[in-house]
């Protein structure tokens, strides 16, 4: 017997490595290694039988001799011929063993085992008669090392499937795909069973282990993109919140050098701390406005920069829809979002009531963790979210956190009773009102040096000035938000006495600073001015979506008196101006600064309070007066439409037609009445005698709506039943618009059942603003002026102001759309092939809808594919504006946006790919370095770094 060569030994080693490696389960592998022979194989079959015999399920485990038979024969051969050690034949025998153990807890499962067992039996060869076909070891040797690599390929396929939870579950839906991969293996083992009958060469031998690595490598990447494709395709069916943008904006908010205490502080390091079980969940609960949201966002980049995986929700007041579940889908999408195997954990449970059963959620969550290692779950404002809802979410999360060692949860909200009493000896908690002192003090000294840098005062009244506000920081009491107000009252006022007089008599509290701005609106002698602010303040509270500038610079206009009045916008509204700064403008939607200003305005214990019903109405009417003016009848639309979209006829058209209902019936829940106002009858009078619908078909007269009707609205019945019977089919539209696929560019399918004709302005205004307008420059940029960046991208009914629409939509001919949110998924899934299937279609994008913001996702998902190829195909295409010349400098300008290069996340192959785009198509000669600076000024440190580079790029050619 010649010695096993040391390449030969290094061989199987190595097969025992990679083996060890791609199983990714030391329990697994040492209780394999527990068997090293085929007796204690024999003995398990024995007592699998017995037990099988006393429950009456015998099966015949004969079928796996012949299979037994040849591995017995096989490891003899390899313990004459290699001189095998423990760890060889335990991989031997030690699987048969795990694999008819799991597999015996299942009827299927142990028939699929035992099938597959005896098929590869059949084809393993005869190991002892073929030796006298070699009469040299080396060539023996190589293939017995061939062979062992087969069976170890087997084994990792078979015991990664049986050893899946849930199999009863989702053992039909995976074992077909299984079996395919099994099938790779098994024609392998034909293929090399030949090479035992023939003399062959040893680089015969290894050429058929290249083709065999080469094999498995192709079926590895199939398998991984039927993952990826169907963990989209699940994402896309769920339509998970994401709260990117929220970290995004509310990390740069972060002034340099404040919340540095946190990270100081034992218990936060404790929370740190995995080997510390005590300290599992961590509450920063404080006063409205002290920076908990802020801090919240550290944190995140904290665990992060600390290679950390870390899941986070930033749920606000202004979104009404967040629930439990809603935030459970986050989370699980999130923590799925860069794993194959978490993706393939997710692609192997059951998720049939996913989109409604927060249990359902809970425990795929929950699976998901145990899975993933150490995770950090941050999640603030769970007091803005509903108080029901709120206590689903922190019951589910106490039974998480104790099911999952390694999950770590830091909770933010102020003191609501209700959240004492649920956390109360639960968590760790840390009062960020009573610790923040000296970060507000960072924050005034920060902003007042960049203050004074712009205004440059002289050095006396600067030396004054810091004076008296020197103790703004311990006037704030803990409160960011207090010191932030302030700042926007003096920071705009141009003589130095005002502002001086607002430092000298600082409001004792937040809410006293609310009120000294408030009282300035409500005691102007401008009573245009006062009313028109009022009306801002009210519209913004009372709105069940956030309204864009545009928008509201439209309902100021309209005079609900009359119908055919042409409401012209002439004018840029100031919002901050107008209200001060209670309120900001955050992508074009006008909202309060915090929720405490609603709280505020609208309580009536305030003097001057804005009473939230009656603004609710106020809006109510003016939708509706909107819809019935004159740009919305049909019979005109076709001559007028796109001169009344030039002229911003239709800025508020999303908004009336989605929320005109909802506002009612909010403004009846508010108000509590009994009876319709009149002013708001004669607006329902007026929409009914111009906008029934003729061919309106009844959904269902069967339905009876009366029980979920207001009472008001009922009370319309005797005197006019007409008003209450459009009503309640308006409801039953609406009712069903949500809950059906009622998109604007499949309208034949609904449009019948609409009982007035608002929806078919909606579907004229979408094919317009989509096909034939904006066909220049100025064109965009009157669009832009009137409309803003956001009026191209909604296309479903019930979802076409704000939300987008969350369901996955069919692709055709009738339905070009929704080629861009396909194109970015398929980006986004490294789907090759796909996105080449898709090329021809490009060029009939809108490409108004590929504004610098479209263009900048677009390159996000670019970068973030990590694929050559992708970016073979992409290149060329957005280098060219989709073939729209005229549109160029916008697509070039989506590379420099900022979420493109946030994309790169400090990643160097990622910044090259970025780089490698510039420079091809010389971006920053043809938009100017500094327009980038700009756009990108919240990443200037990767801005400046890649522009760099590109730069001495440049200059090297023009050297050359």
């Amino acid at each position: 017997m010649t010695a096993p060569s040391d390449a030969v030994r290094h061989a199987f080693e190595s097969a025992i490595q990679k083996f060890k490696d791609d199983l990714k389960n030391p329990e697994h592998y040492d209780k394999i290694l527990q068997t090293t022979s085929i007796d204690q194989v024999y003995d398990a079959t024995d007592e699998i039988q017995k037990e099988q015999s006393k429950n009456g399920r015998l099966r015949h485990l004969s079928k796996i001799e012949p299979f037994l038979s040849r591995l017995r024969d096989y490891s003899s051969v390899v313990e004459t011929f290699v001189q095998a050690k423990p760890d060889i034949l335990a991989l031997i025998w030690g699987p048969i063993k795990l694999l008819l153990q799991w597999a015996d807890a299942l009827t299927k499962s142990f028939t699929a085992i035992s099938d597959t067992l005896e098929e590869v039996g059949s084809l393993l060869p005869e190991f002892r008669e073929v030796m006298g076909i070699f009469n040299d070891s080396v060539r023996l040797q190589e293939i017995l090392v061939l062979f062992f690599r087969d069976i170890l390929d087997l084994y990792l396929v078979t015991i990664k499937f049986f050893s899946l939870r849930r199999l009863e579950i989702v053992f039909e839906a995976l074992w077909p795909s299984r079996r395919e991969q099994i099938k790779v293996v098994t024609k392998h083992i034909s293929r090399h069973r030949e090479l035992m009958r023939t003399e062959v060469r040893l680089e015969e031998i290894r050429a058929a282990d290249e083709a065999r690595q080469r094999e498995l490598e192709h079926f590895a990447k199939a398998e991984e993109a039927a993952i990826k494709q169907e963990y989209f395709t699940l994402r896309a069916h769920v339509s998970p919140k994401t709260y990117d943008d929220e970290l995004y904006r509310y990390h740069e908010a972060v002034c340099e050098g404040t919340g540095k205490w946190l990270f100081r502080d034992q218990s936060f390091k404790d929370w740190e701390d995995q080997s510390k079980p005590s300290t599992r969940i961590l509450w920063l609960k404080g006063i409205p406005g002290a920076g908990k949201t802020l801090l919240a966002s550290s944190v995140i980049r904290h665990t992060q920069k600390l290679n950390h995986l870390t899941l986070f929700a930033f749920p606000s007041y202004k979104d009404s829809g967040t629930t439990a579940l809603s935030i459970f889908h986050s989370l699980i999408f999130q923590l799925a979002s860069d794993s194959l195997t978490l993706q393939t954990e997710l692609r192997q449970s059951s998720h049939k009531h996913l989109r409604n059963s927060l249990e359902e959620a809970a425990d795929l969550l929950r699976s998901l963790l145990e899975i993933a290692g150490v995770v950090h779950v941050v999640i603030d404002g769970v007091d803005e979210i509903d108080p029901v809802e709120r206590s689903k979410l922190l019951r589910e999360l106490f039974k998480l956190v104790d099911a999952c060692q390694n999950c770590r949860i830091l909770l933010s909200s102020r003191a609501e009773d209700d959240i004492s009493t649920a956390l109360r000896g639960k968590v760790t908690e840390i009062k960020v009102d009573q610790r923040n002192a000296g970060s507000i003090q960072r924050f005034v000294s920060h902003w007042m040096r960049d203050w004074f840098d712009q205004r440059r005062f002289i050095p006396e009244v600067r030396h004054e000035i810091e004076g008296w506000a020197a103790p703004l920081a311990s006037k704030a009491k803990g409160m960011f938000l207090y010191v932030k107000v302030i700042f926007g009252m003096i920071q705009y006022l141009d003589n130095v006495d005002e502002i001086l007089n607002q430092l000298r008599h600082l409001p004792e509290s937040l809410y006293d600073a609310y009120g000294r701005i408030f009282q300035r609106i409500n005691t102007s002698t401008d009573r245009a001015f006062r009313h028109k602010a009022r009306l801002i303040l009210g519209w913004v509270g009372c709105a069940p979506s956030p309204m864009t500038r545009h928008e509201l610079e439209q309902a100021l206009v309209i005079n609900p008196d009359q119908f055919d009045q042409e409401p012209r916008v002439n004018s840029e509204l100031n919002v901050v101006k107008d209200c001060g700064p209670i309120v900001e403008v955050i992508d074009d939607y006008v909202q309060f600064v915090h929720f405490t200003v609603k709280e505020y305005i609208f309580s009536d214990e305030i003097e001057g309070f804005i009473s939230l019903s009656d603004m609710t109405l106020e809006l109510a009417i003016r939708c509706i007066s909107y819809l019935c003016q004159e740009h919305h009848d049909l019979e005109f639309i076709e001559e007028e439409i796109e001169h009344n979209i030039f002229s911003g006829a239709y800025r508020l058209h999303n908004f009336a037609s989605t929320y005109w209902w909802k506002l009612i019936k909010q403004c009846l829940a508010l108000s509590k009445a009994t009876s319709i106002p009149d002013s708001l009858v004669d607006q329902l009078q007026q929409l009914y005698d111009t906008r029934s619908a003729e061919d309106y078909e009844q959904v269902d007269q069967n339905v009876d709506m009366e029980l979920n009707m207001n009472e008001a609205i009922l009370a319309l019945k005797p005197t006019q039943p007409h008003l209450a019977e459009m009503l309640r089919n308006v409801s039953l539209f609406q009712s069903a618009s949500l809950k059906a696929d009622y998109h604007l560019n499949n309208s034949e399918r609904w449009i019948h059942l609409d009982p007035l004709t608002i929806s078919r302005v909606s579907i004229e205004l979408h094919q317009r603003f989509n096909t034939s307008l904006c066909k220049t420059a100025q064109d965009q940029h009157i669009i832009i002026h009137h409309y803003g960046v956001n009026i191209f991208k909604y296309h479903h009914l019930q979802t076409s102001h704000l939300q987008a629409d969350p369901k996955p939509a069919e692709f055709g001919e009738s339905n070009k759309d929704e080629i861009q949110p396909l194109l970015f998924d398929l980006v986004a899934a490294n789907n090759f092939e796909a996105v080449k299937a898709l090329s021809p279609y490009f060029e009939k994008l809108d490409y108004m809808r590929w504004g610098v913001i479209g263009y900048g996702h677009i390159f996000a998902a670019l970068i973030k594919s990590d694929s050559p190829e992708i970016y073979g195909i992409w290149s060329p295409v957005l280098g060219s504006a989709m073939g729209l010349p005229d549109n160029l400098k916008v697509a070039l300008a989506g590379s420099t946006s900022r979420v493109a290069i946030a994309a790169t996340k400090d990643d160097e192959s990622r910044e090259q790919l970025l780089l490698k785009f510039w420079k091809e198509y010389d971006v920053l000669g043809r938009i100017g370095a500094k327009h980038v600076l700009i756009r990108s000024s919240s990443s200037v440190i990767p801005t400046l770094t890649i522009i760099k580079n590109h730069l001495r790029h440049r200059v090297s050619r023009l050297k050359l």
